[in-house]
């Protein structure tokens, strides 16, 4: 259910990107969500008990005119997918979430501090949460090969079990695209081509960049 929800909420992402990565720092950030939390509210809507329900195809459809091929490609993905359940009864206080994301950020930027030890490059944290609803922030990192992308997997899972009692799913071997899912955070490591091809950076061009605490290597090599 998780992924075809995703592909869903892709969908959105790119009909409303914007051709620009806005920054701000990290400590920044975590100040900004920690004072207003009416920023992060998740961009869904509740019924009156809070309880799942599913998104009928006038719901899901973007208020944006797009070509009919693209409206044709949507209804695809329903016919193919079916409805969407994407809301739990679990709701926080704005005060509360305001505190998970600042969580999440800190956790995020601690796993990009293990890639750029691993001497990836291009590191990217990006909060995405108003964008969809499966996650709050990506990080994006290259690679330049197979065993890099390993130890990068590796030691990202390593430091999340012993510092935050955090187990991933995804990948549990390398791959040109290897994901590491953690729920909140959600790791995409790319061999170079790769990146190039699916561009999340641009597909999710109106996500929030974090600015982190290390200077990231753009072209880093063996």
């Amino acid at each position: 259910m998780r992924t075809l929800a995703t592909a869903h909420q892709c969908m959105n992402s790119f009909f409303n990107r914007q051709s620009f990565l806005p920054q701000m720092s990290f400590n920044r950030s975590t100040e900004i969500f920690r004072s207003r939390p009416s920023l992060l509210a998740p961009h869904i809507h509740l019924s009156s008990e809070g309880t799942r329900f599913p998104v009928s195809k006038s719901q899901r459809r973007p208020q944006n005119n797009v070509s009919g091929d693209t409206d044709d490609m949507f209804d695809e993905l329903l016919e193919k997918y079916g409805k969407v359940v994407f809301q739990s009864n679990d709701q926080k206080s704005p005060s509360e979430e305001a505190n998970d994301d600042a969580e999440s950020l800190s956790f995020a930027v601690a796993l990009a501090k293990v890639a750029n030890e691993v001497k990836g490059a291009d590191i990217q944290v990006l909060f995405v949460k108003p964008l969809v609803y499966w996650t709050h922030f990506f990080i994006i990192a290259t690679a330049y090969n197979m065993p890099q992308i390993d130890a990068m997997r590796t030691r990202m899972s390593d430091l999340a079990e012993e510092q935050f009692a955090r187990v991933p799913s995804g990948d549990r071997s390398p791959n040109s695209w290897t994901l590491l899912d953690f729920g909140d955070v959600v790791v995409h490591i790319f061999l170079p081509a790769k990146r190039a091809i699916y561009n999340l950076e641009d597909f999710y061009g109106n996500a929030l960049s974090i600015e982190l605490p290390f200077d990231s290597q753009s072209s880093y090599r063996n």
